[in-house]
């Protein structure tokens, strides 16, 4: 009897036994390869969510520190409850906070950089201290979320980790999108030919918040050349006055004092008006100048810039009448309010109506001590 036609059909069997193991075993790799990529889009995801988590749980607390730097009464404690909450709030499993400098550096409790998070100042009382180091200005954050898989569970993967870091400092505004003027640092009057005439009012007294804000509002004049009325600065030569206002662009100053040279255009401040008078019923950046200003050279003045205050604007008025009634109004046609009118004589042909506010934003900041009036920021650094 012939068995080849046996031996034959046993080694096809038994290659058909080898193409479905080989085959299973592809499929099983296949498999494990979309899962490994379509995990990976899904651990990106939730990278990007945990950073996004970390950097808000770092701009809570510097938040926080922005308030103290402001005057307001804070703590250790309201540090702890604002990145607790925000951390909650994004889902983070675990997280850890440090006090930083502005450049985001580590501070010991004393207050001394460490590059050391065992000897760093931590938020709450987790390190045994539960005051805030002196010159913080920032917290540092790191998280971290557990999130389940879907297909790696097939090759026994179950769940990753995410983690991110975080550095959010407060500190005084140095730039963002700033109005081309600058205030002296104290009131000054014009007197009865639109000159100046002396400072009345020092410095400007600041009002919180609100629309309109709880305090007192100026009528600011622009008198004729001089320190102490408001000017109108040259922030970017590639626009005229009323784009730099309504269309500002961002400015970042290095460090305070800072030379700025006067606006050229002699019909600036009819620019102005219409620009300024689009912005009514918001907090504007405007920048200060100290006795250091010097307006009397026309075209050739410059401007000692020391910091940048916020102000809410109610009107800007522009005339050729030097008696025009907007700068000297007892109250404010927006809201009622009273207005301390420190324009004398025949006044002043403009002027700018509002409030300046304790402000904070987000921009950039610098180090030193807050003046009176100065915005802060909150920057994201890491």
């Amino acid at each position: 009897m012939d068995r080849t036609p046996r031996l034959a059909a046993r080694r096809l069997d038994a290659q058909r036994g080898q193409i479905l193991v080989i085959a299973a075993l592809a499929m099983v790799a296949l498999i494990g390869g979309v899962s490994l990529v379509l995990e990976g889009g899904n651990a990106y995801a939730h990278q990007r969510m945990t950073q996004n988590a970390a950097d808000s749980v770092a701009n809570a607390g510097a938040i926080v520190l922005a308030q103290k730097l402001g005057g307001a009464t804070k703590t250790d404690a309201d540090v702890l409850a604002a990145t607790d909450a925000m951390a909650a709030a994004n889902d983070l499993d675990t997280y850890a906070a440090f006090y930083t400098d502005v450049t985001g550096h580590l501070l010991t409790p004393a207050g001394t950089v460490t590059p050391d998070t065992s000897a760093a100042a931590r938020v709450g009382p987790a390190d045994g201290d539960t005051s805030i180091p002196p010159g913080v200005q920032g917290v540092q954050v790191g998280g971290s979320r557990t999130f389940g898989t879907t297909f790696a569970r097939v090759i026994g993967i179950n769940q990753f980790t995410a983690s991110a870091d975080a550095t959010a400092v407060a500190g005084a505004l140095t730039g963002g999108h700033i109005l081309p003027l600058v205030f002296p640092v104290s009131l000054t009057e014009c007197d009865g030919s639109g000159s100046l005439d002396g400072e009345i009012d020092a410095p400007w007294r600041m009002s919180n918040p609100g629309t309109p804000p709880i305090g007192v509002e100026f009528i600011v004049p622009l008198c004729k050349t001089g320190g102490g009325s408001f000017m109108i600065l040259d922030l970017d030569p590639t626009k005229d006055c009323g784009e730099e206002a309504t269309n500002p662009s961002p400015v970042q100053f290095a460090e305070f004092p800072v030379e700025v040279q006067t606006d050229v255009g002699n019909d600036c401040a009819k620019k102005l008006e219409p620009a300024l008078n689009t912005l009514q019923g918001t907090v504007v950046f405007i920048p200060i100048c100290d006795g250091g200003c010097v307006t009397g050279g026309g075209s050739n003045a410059t401007h000692h810039i020391i910091r940048i205050v916020g102000f809410f604007l109610d009107y800007f008025s522009d005339t050729n009448n030097p008696t025009n009634p907007a700068c000297a109004a007892p109250t404010s046609p927006t809201y009622g309010t009273p207005l301390v009118n420190i324009v004398g004589g025949n006044g002043s042909s403009s002027c700018l109506v509002g409030w300046f506010v304790r402000y904070i934003t987000s921009g950039p900041v610098g180090s030193g001590q807050l003046n009176n009036g100065e915005a802060i920021g909150i920057q994201l650094i890491k």
